[in-house]
């Protein structure tokens, strides 16, 4: 019997099963660390093709550290001459570490030579980006030819340069957020640097305000949230999925456009080319005054549609106005009301006039009526207060949030209830608010009030 220590089994490993064993740490220290075990094993680690670098901060060690130490692992990486599928480097939220942008350029570009595959950078947030005329500290995204994704959170401390020309030739999806970007830039770099990019998401600053202009043959999801933008130009004919924020205006062509979420839909125009049938809809609107955002009917119908809508006191007849420009809704309408000064059954009452044929309605929030309109407000009205001959036999799911047993919550579903099919199975969800307690003796009596052999009552 041999004795024990006798054979290195470890050295006669091969390489691809050592790479594997390290891959299954997760963890960069722990696996550089192996090197104390064979001589094989010391340099092993820089070949692992899965490169996260998220805890090498040790508590009561300098911030420094932790950037001298990520420096540390990415020269081993290039000096190994390796590929890497996938490199995350995620700065800990580490006080007093200021991280400054030529080392941030220095990890870009030892990114662009190495990565074949995934890339993701993230600093924490410290201090407001600082940015005169249109400077401050630039980081430049190298052209990272064969990465095929590539996430940036820039901590809102850096402006990010994008190289006239660059290439991107196997990027498919790209996320930016907290930077500033110059908008010329940004439109060219995704109009003809990324010819393969399908999934675009920007939560940026301009430097300075000006128009974005974005051209896409491939782009199937585009995000786009920037602060200063003042105008958006999207044409992209595979385009499917549109999320809009902060714009001033927005011209949009996308014939194959599928769902939407902006912000002030008036603001957006939809090219002719752009169906006229939606599958989902998401739009948050303001109704401050009595005026009705300036809006033609664009949309014909839409299967889902969540409303987000702040009614100001003076907003209820622009409210009522716009809500008839909005597209019929076929299956499910999801509504979230803010505001202090008009009566709930009324509100809902005028929304789903346009929705009868829904089979799913879900009230997100639900705010009392504590700063009440004039008497002649429209939503005092008897007759705002009558569903006349309005029917929802094809209603199958109530779902209402922040329930806290109102008497004008109990009325809407009480009429709501009387005014769905007497026999098509139908199911009510009721999440109570955690910040109103309700009476058990006051729920039994509501649930008894709507009581039918065809409708099943959940209280949550």
């Amino acid at each position: 019997m041999e004795e024990a220590g006798s054979d290195d089994r470890i050295s006669g490993l091969s390489d691809d099963l050592l790479r594997d064993i390290l891959l299954c740490l997760r963890s960069l220290p722990a696996a550089a660390r192996t090197g104390i075990l064979s001589r094989r094993w010391r340099h092993v680690w820089t070949s692992i093709p899965e490169l996260v670098i998220d805890e090498l901060h040790v508590a009561g060690r300098p911030p420094s550290s932790f950037l001298r130490a990520v420096e540390g692992a990415l020269a081993a990486y290039s000096a190994s001459n390796v590929d890497v599928a996938a490199l995350t480097i995620a700065v800990p939220d580490v006080r007093l570490c200021r991280i400054e942008a030529r080392r941030v350029s220095s990890w870009l570009r030892v990114a662009s030579e190495r990565v074949a595959g995934t890339l993701s950078l993230a600093l924490p947030r410290s201090e407001p980006i600082t940015i005169t005329h249109g400077h401050g500290q630039e980081v430049e995204l190298p052209p990272c030819g064969r990465a095929t994704e590539i996430a940036l959170s820039l901590a809102g401390a850096f402006v990010l340069r994008l190289r006239p020309a660059a290439s991107f030739a196997a990027l498919t999806v790209l996320t930016i957020q907290s930077a500033a970007m110059d908008g010329r830039e940004l439109g060219a770099f995704v109009s003809s640097m990324c010819p393969r990019l399908t999934d675009l998401t920007l939560r940026v600053s301009l430097v300075a305000c000006s128009d974005v202009s974005i051209r896409s043959a491939s782009l199937r999801r585009l995000e786009f949230g920037a602060g200063c933008a003042q105008r958006l130009g999207v044409a992209a004919p595979m385009l499917e999925v549109l999320v809009a924020s902060f714009l001033h205006h927005a011209h949009i062509s996308a014939p194959r456009l599928a769902e939407a979420k902006v912000q002030r839909l008036h603001r957006h125009h939809f090219a002719d080319d752009v169906p006229r049938r939606l599958r989902r809809l998401d739009i948050t609107q303001l109704y401050l005054n009595a005026v009705a955002p300036p809006r033609a009917r664009r949309f014909d119908a839409v299967d889902e549609l969540r409303l987000s809508a702040l009614i100001g006191m003076e907003g209820y007849t622009s409210f009522l106005d716009d809500v008839n420009n909005l597209p019929v809704c076929q299956t499910v309408l999801s509504v979230s009301l803010t505001g202090d000064h008009h009566g709930f059954v009324p509100t809902m009452l005028h929304l789903l006039r346009r929705s009868k044929a829904i089979r799913k309605l879900v009230l997100e929030t639900y705010t009392q009526m504590e700063d009440p309109c004039s008497t002649a407000c429209p939503c005092r009205l008897p007759e705002s207060y009558r569903a006349n001959n309005m029917t929802l036999d094809s209603l199958e799911e109530i779902e209402i949030n922040t329930f806290m047993g109102e008497d004008d919550q109990v009325e809407f579903l009480e009429m709501l209830v009387s005014r769905c099919s007497a026999t098509r199975p139908i199911n009510v969800a009721l999440n109570k608010s955690y910040l109103v307690p309700l009476p058990t003796e006051k729920v039994s009596e509501m649930i008894r009030s709507i009581s039918r052999p065809n409708l099943r009552v959940r209280l949550h």
